[in-house]
């Protein structure tokens, strides 16, 4: 790990952590020790403990008793949770951002997804750097929404959301992936504020699915640790 040195080390401290944990790094339910990570990155174990109270308030740690700190371990419940989230959030923020866009709106939204389309062409792109654009563009699709209290809602879950993104792209073609948005970005830059709701509703992968490849990925997790016993 590579140390902190500049001011304002807890936050410094937190966008580390975080980075580390949203990339894969550190697994799900893996245990985070403050002592250790505190000589590693060389800060004191108060400031380490700060960093980690702050990623606690994002939803992606959690401090359990007798056991400290431990990565976020999403269970199919939280992944029912999340999908239903977005079944609720989506389809009505596309809807509102289509009634309500700017033309500067509608420039930023274009930008978008032209980056997202030309980050799934970039050879050996992996699931993770599509998923922080596919949030990338739903969250400003909620922000366009001018409904900043669904914006709120929406940036308070977005590292949960990142990871449950990780889980649903990683079997899926880089290309196809940022296709399947276009019609979304083209009826809200077209004002049709139904079709729009509907294609955001159509574009969130059934539970049933992500269901399925969440298992797949604990399995194996599983087969994974048991190998480096």
């Amino acid at each position: 790990m590579k140390k902190i040195i500049k001011s304002s080390l807890e936050e410094q401290a937190a966008d580390y952590l975080r980075e580390l944990i949203l990339s894969g790094h550190f697994r799900m339910g893996q245990r985070l020790v403050e002592s250790a990570l505190a000589r590693e990155l060389e800060l004191s174990r108060s400031t380490v403990r700060m960093a980690l109270n702050t990623l606690a308030h994002e939803g992606i740690v959690v401090q359990t008793p007798y056991v400290g700190w431990q990565v976020i371990d999403l269970n199919e419940h939280d992944l029912w949770e999340l999908f239903h989230l977005r079944v609720a959030l989506e389809p009505i923020s596309a809807w509102l951002a289509a009634e309500r866009l700017s033309a500067e709106g509608r420039e930023r939204l274009r930008q978008m997804m032209n980056l997202f389309l030309e980050k799934a062409a970039t050879p050996g792109v992996d699931s993770q750097e599509l998923s922080r654009m596919e949030l990338s563009l739903h969250s400003l699709i909620v922000e366009l929404s001018e409904n900043q209290r669904l914006y709120g809602i929406y940036q308070n879950v977005a590292n949960q959301m990142l990871i449950y993104f990780n889980i649903d792209l990683v079997t899926h073609e880089p290309a196809e992936i940022a296709a399947s948005h276009q019609p979304l970005v083209d009826a809200i830059c077209a004002g049709n504020a139904e079709l729009a709701s509907r294609l955001a509703k159509e574009n969130i992968t059934t539970f049933s699915e992500i269901g399925e490849k969440f298992k797949a990925r604990f399995e194996q997790s599983r087969q994974r640790d048991a190998g480096e016993r």
